[in-house]
């Protein structure tokens, strides 16, 4: 048995040392609190594609989804206004609340400019202190739960967003929602996020928000029309894998494989799509193709290790055994700190031994 992570957005499993996920870039660090145990895989050499798809994103390159962008966003602590956790463009501000009342005006004021130094901790005393005198001033209370969150103090900080929201829905509602998804609280998230889209029909920033809670719950059904109204609007390439990866899980693969390719014609170097529109395709038995898609991919981006990790499993599962060796051999040389390189390298080798081997 081995202890593993599950990754929050796309539910594959990682090594508890891993940083990132293998499979789509996402950052690990909020699924601690999912490790489970599982079997090790009993042939860890079966289907390498699968096992391992785009293998230590972070650890091997700087080039993630996207030239540089994460599958899903990486959650930030909430700010003072609703956004920073968008896919795409930022929203628009949300209106302003009243400005800060008399009572605790000084001290509010004071906090916010010693917020804007990224001084948190001694803000939080003044915000207190405003908070106290005017107990029902929204925008105070989303400045203290920003100063809580910056201090590491998520459980202060989503009570006074929660007070925020609850003041003020149609400014801070959506805020509230992006501190529980980036607390891990997904159900609860979605509930505020479903709240916003009702007192705000259409709302981008809502949409998007519970679109990508359902998607990182696993459930992609629910993600799907989300994620189709968003990819319409703004063809985001992020949304559009996001779709893509939705389209694949709820059984759509034909879909799913129309939808890589209009990320890839957005976004040429979008690493991890590429690897995912070839595992795509390798599926449907358009093997060709696969390799195909592989293969212009390290014409665009040569440094992309783990397009050769990837054009190395499609070759083996092709049975040309020379060349998958070959792709391995360039994926250990590029990347020779990754978890697997060794492994890799010692399967090239293997493969060289009996090049006409299929290596299934």
């Amino acid at each position: 048995m081995a202890s593993a992570v599950t990754c929050p957005a796309c539910r594959a499993r990682n090594r508890t040392t891993w940083e990132s996920c293998a499979r789509c870039g996402e950052s690990l660090g909020t699924a601690a609190s999912t490790v489970f145990r599982t079997e090790r895989a009993a042939a860890p050499e079966r289907d390498l594609g699968t096992l391992y798809l785009v293998l230590m994103v972070a650890v091997v390159s700087g080039t993630l989804a996207l030239a540089c962008r994460d599958i899903t966003s990486r959650p930030a602590p909430p700010a003072a206004s609703p956004g920073v956790f968008t896919l795409g463009s930022p929203a628009s501000p949300a209106p302003s609340p009243s400005p800060v009342t008399q009572p605790g005006r000084d001290d509010a004021e004071a906090g916010r400019m010693l917020l804007a130094q990224g001084k948190a901790a001694e803000a939080i005393p003044l915000l207190e202190n405003a908070a106290g005198e005017d107990p029902g001033n929204a925008e105070v209370r989303q400045l203290l739960g920003r100063a809580l969150w910056d201090t590491g103090d998520r459980e202060g900080a989503v009570r006074h967003y929660a007070e925020a929201a609850r003041l003020a829905p149609a400014a801070y509602g959506v805020s509230y929602a992006q501190a529980l998804e980036a607390s891990g609280r997904f159900d609860d998230a979605a509930a505020e996020f479903e709240a916003a889209l009702a007192a705000q029909p259409g709302s981008p920033v809502a949409q998007e928000g519970l679109g990508r809670v359902y998607y990182r719950k696993g459930d992609y059904a629910k993600a799907l029309p989300l994620l189709e109204g968003l990819a319409a609007q703004t063809r985001d390439p992020v949304v559009l894998q996001q779709l893509a990866y939705a389209a694949e899980k709820t059984g759509d693969r034909e879909r799913a494989i129309a939808t890589y390719r209009d990320v890839l014609a957005v976004e040429p170097r979008a690493v991890v799509a590429r690897g995912l529109l070839a595992e795509s395709l390798m599926a449907a038995g358009r093997k060709d193709d696969a390799i195909g898609v592989l293969q212009e991919g390290l014409q665009r981006t040569p440094e992309a290790p783990q397009l050769q990790r990837g054009l190395g499993s499609a070759l083996e599962r092709t049975g040309r055994s020379a060349e998958a060796a070959a792709a391995y051999r360039e994926y250990a040389r590029l990347a020779p700190n990754a978890p697997d390189a060794a492994q890799i390298a010692a399967r090239a080798a293997r493969l060289e031994a009996s090049p006409k081997g299929s290596g299934s």
